[in-house]
């Protein structure tokens, strides 16, 4: 019975305690409430947005973050009442220091080797000179071209390749193009032939197939670029365009 009697008296000694800790809370003055309600985690979230250091040699105690603290949108985004009340600003509020601008001797960009034009070139007019008119573009793979232009090349002799399959080629072609197949096992020994001929790898070079939306051309002149063929023009009508305008054609294995 006497362990029940200490029990009793124990929880009357805190009932007590708790009792005058509340009558004197609430005798305290304001600044006493605050801090000790700062004590247990409640603050303001306008101090999370606030950039002053802390002080080192303050013995005040210091304040838990906020829930808000962990929001980066409440933390980062600062409110218009905090810049009324002198806070000092947040790094969001700081405008970011503006680049070097550019002067006007830096180099232009060059192109991506990736990503060919397809753009035909200026020609100036009155030369007759098949690399001047047409000159090399080494930074892209190929530039495209159109009828008349590829007419006017195959009249100065310029050399054709036809990137069509053998059976295509043999039915029709442009009169001395070589069959260079990009869908044949023989491309690369082709292409390596070409290269090892010795020919001059600024000289235009026309690739062509059947118009539209056929890629062979292109995918051969990506292969004669990887060699070193720097002015490959794609035409990009093709065969059916070079027909259509009355040009000759030309059927069977030879060119």
């Amino acid at each position: 019975m006497n362990y029940r009697r200490h029990i009793v008296e124990a929880l009357t000694l805190v009932a007590a305690a708790a009792l005058c800790a509340t009558v004197a809370n609430g005798l305290a003055s304001r600044e006493r409430k605050l801090s000790l309600a700062a004590s247990v985690g409640v603050v303001s979230p306008r101090k999370e947005l606030t950039a002053a250091p802390r002080s080192t040699s303050s013995t005040a105690a210091e304040v838990p973050a906020s829930s808000d603290s962990m929001n980066p949108a409440v933390s980062s985004t600062p409110t218009s009442s905090s810049s009324q009340s002198g806070i000092p600003a947040t790094v969001s509020d700081v405008p970011p220091a503006p680049g070097p601008k550019p002067s006007a001797s830096s180099p232009a960009a060059t192109p991506s080797p990736t990503t060919p034009s397809t753009t035909s070139p200026v020609i100036p007019a009155g030369s007759e000179n098949a690399k001047v008119r047409f000159p090399p573009h080494k930074d892209v793979a190929y530039v495209e071209i159109d009828g008349p232009q590829a007419e006017w090349l195959y009249k100065k002799g310029v050399l054709f390749l036809d990137a069509r399959r053998t059976s295509v080629y043999e039915a029709g072609h442009i009169p001395g193009a070589l069959p260079f197949s990009v869908w044949e096992s023989d491309i690369d020994q082709k292409t390596e032939a070409l290269y090892g001929e010795g020919r001059d790898g600024e000289a235009p070079v026309v690739a062509y197939c059947s118009g539209g939306d056929c890629e062979d051309s292109h995918m051969l002149a990506q292969k004669l670029w990887g060699l070193f063929f720097n002015n490959v023009l794609v035409y990009k009508g093709g065969f059916p365009e070079w027909t259509g305008r009355g040009n000759p054609s030309k059927s069977g294995p030879q060119p």
